[in-house]
């Protein structure tokens, strides 16, 4: 016996269930030629003939019908196991593995995921949160966000740009009111200076820091501390606008020189280089440009 193709079994159980070549074409949606060379392979394959035809008639020969009462079953549980692959559901489906900073993904990508998970919810998602730059491949992530001055020349990853960012500078209502409110870059000159360092990708350049003048007396690596000392009157910092924005508004933080920042880069959707683009992926992919469109200014693409 040669080898078997499964798709000739499957145009045979459709021959079988409609005793017609041509009804069994129009079920399947391929030419009638199609079916008949199945058959015709099906059987040189087997070494027996499977149907006994007629200019009028098609009908089962012994061996046909013990080979029916074999296929059913398994076919169907073929059929079904098939309909049930995630990626391949008319609805999003499947689990999601993501990765971005701890301040990023709490001030803004939490609001986003709730609304993500509501309007698809046949999608889990997974949300891993550091500062460390993870290997998607290697760790088994589905995406990332990143805050990146310039698109990343890894050729295994796929980023698409989904907003801007920039650094500007907030205090404290209480410190301005007893240090004084500066005017102009220069008026830095003495003032207390809180900064992000290290490895966030929050932390300005050395010319953005020259240009400030500022007397940096506290340093850390993490956006929610930087931003909770200037709360509590440490001094002047720079902040990107999304950690700053709900203080400014509950006047806990003030903007400071509203027509100065520094910029920072983009936010992109990282995920690993491959021709196929799961559908829950796009999903995702497409509701953050949506969400993140109202909050940033869009540019770039995907490449």
């Amino acid at each position: 016996m040669g080898t078997i193709d499964l798709n000739h079994l499957s145009v045979f159980a459709a021959v079988a269930e409609t005793a017609s070549f041509t009804e069994a074409a129009r079920r399947l949606g391929v030419p009638k030629s199609t079916v008949s060379r199945a058959i015709a392979s099906l059987e040189a394959a087997l070494g027996v003939r499977v149907l006994q035809r007629t200019t009028r008639t098609v009908a089962l020969t012994t061996a046909g019908q013990a080979l029916v009462s074999r296929l059913a079953s398994p076919l169907q549980a073929l059929t079904e196991a098939i309909a049930g692959i995630p990626e391949l559901a008319d609805e999003p489906s499947g689990s999601l593995r993501l990765t971005a900073t701890a301040d990023f993904g709490a001030e803004v990508l939490a609001e986003i995921m709730a609304g993500f998970c509501r309007r698809y919810p046949r999608i889990s998602v997974a949300m891993h949160l550091s500062p460390r730059p993870v290997d998607l491949v290697k760790e088994g992530f589905d995406a990332a966000f990143r805050i990146l001055g310039k698109k990343p020349r890894d050729s295994g990853l796929i980023a698409r740009k989904v907003g801007e960012l920039s650094l500007q500078f907030y205090a404290s209502p209480e410190y301005l009111r007893v240090r004084g409110t500066p005017k102009a870059l220069e008026d830095l000159s003495g003032h207390d200076g809180v900064m992000i360092v290290g490895t966030s990708p929050f932390a300005p350049d050395e010319e953005a820091l020259m240009r400030a003048r500022l007397q940096v007396r506290l340093t850390a690596d993490d956006g929610f501390f930087a931003r909770e000392a200037l709360r509590h009157g440490m001094g002047i910092g720079l902040l990107p606008s999304f950690l700053a924005q709900q203080d400014v508004l509950a006047g806990k933080l003030v903007r400071v020189l509203p027509r100065w920042a520094a910029p920072t880069g983009g936010v992109f959707l990282v995920r690993p280089s491959g021709q196929h683009l799961p559908r829950k992926l796009l999903a995702l992919r497409d509701h953050v440009v949506e969400a993140l469109g109202r909050r940033f200014s869009l540019s770039g693409g995907e490449g």
